[in-house]
């Protein structure tokens, strides 16, 4: 069994928020494993994902009676492999994108790499100068901070390759604003019952530096025990006020948003022609 729609990015754009919200769909299937990443390394052996066909069809085992089965590897969008190797597999899969002002997502990645513990570098600053050279060798992707939200490259991959009703673009912006009109129009689009309210009240997966290092490891340490033990809801809700208390919120400064708004300025303007979106509001 494989599935029949992916949630294919952005990185930091609220894909956990709509992994979570699908998941309590009662038409809605969502593998456990929330980011498999198969259709971007296949057959390429990677930490962290799963690359062999029959262990990525074992995750939708049992999922046949959904009308809607998906995953959600937030790397789809910007892999140049995954459009080709969906649509060898799954070439009647819809595609679902949310997007989110490129220079925020960046900032947001590296404070979430930060609290993952898997970038070095104590400042944005240091870490989008270090990128060019990151690209030149097999960091991972979520280091690097621009290229992964140039959307107007990844785009024209999906668009060449899939019909565009196979396809929903989505803003984290309007996510964010009006959240129950935006699951609508991803359960229609699945063709599942778009008057299911999922339960909207936390979000997960924050990022953030922790104000305590060794305390906020000791308390996400115990929590994950926790967690196995509760139902997925108030799982949720623990977890993010454990994040609401424990991390800090750094800030971008205002002269390197501006250098991230005059290197991606292009590539939103390309973005917007192609899914048919004012983003001026992403310059502003």
């Amino acid at each position: 069994m494989l599935p029949n729609f992916l949630i294919i990015g952005a990185p930091r754009s609220g894909t956990t928020h709509l992994y979570r919200g699908l998941r309590q769909h009662p038409e809605v299937f969502m593998s456990n494993f929330k980011e498999p990443m198969f259709f971007a390394y296949e057959g390429k052996p990677r930490p962290g994902s799963i690359t062999d066909p029959l262990a990525y069809e074992a995750l939708f085992e049992g999922s046949s009676r959904y009308p809607a089965r998906g995953e959600a590897s937030t790397l789809y969008l910007y892999h140049p492999d995954a459009p080709e190797s969906i649509g060898r597999h799954i070439p009647n899969a819809r595609l679902i994108a949310i997007l989110r002002n490129p220079a925020d997502r960046a900032f947001s990645q590296y404070t979430f790499q930060r609290l993952l513990e898997t970038e070095p570098l104590q400042t944005f600053e240091q870490a989008l100068a270090a990128e060019p050279e990151r690209a030149l060798t097999d960091a991972s992707p979520f280091l690097l901070y621009r290229e992964v939200g140039r959307y107007g490259i990844q785009i024209p991959r999906y668009v060449s390759r899939f019909p565009k009703e196979q396809m929903l673009f989505l803003l984290q912006d309007d996510l964010d604003a009006h959240p129950d009109r935006v699951f609508r129009d991803i359960f229609s689009f699945l063709g599942v019952n778009p008057d299911f309210q999922p339960d909207l009240g936390h979000r997960t997966n924050a990022s953030g530096i922790p104000q305590h290092t060794t305390l906020f490891r000791t308390i996400k340490s115990m929590g994950r025990a926790i967690k196995r033990l509760l139902p997925e809801r108030l799982a949720t809700q623990l977890s993010g006020s454990a994040d609401e208390a424990l991390l800090s919120r750094p800030h971008m400064s205002s002269e390197t948003r501006a250098t991230l708004n005059r290197f991606f300025a292009q590539d939103i303007a390309q973005t917007a022609d192609l899914i048919g979106r004012d983003l001026s509001h992403w310059l502003a």
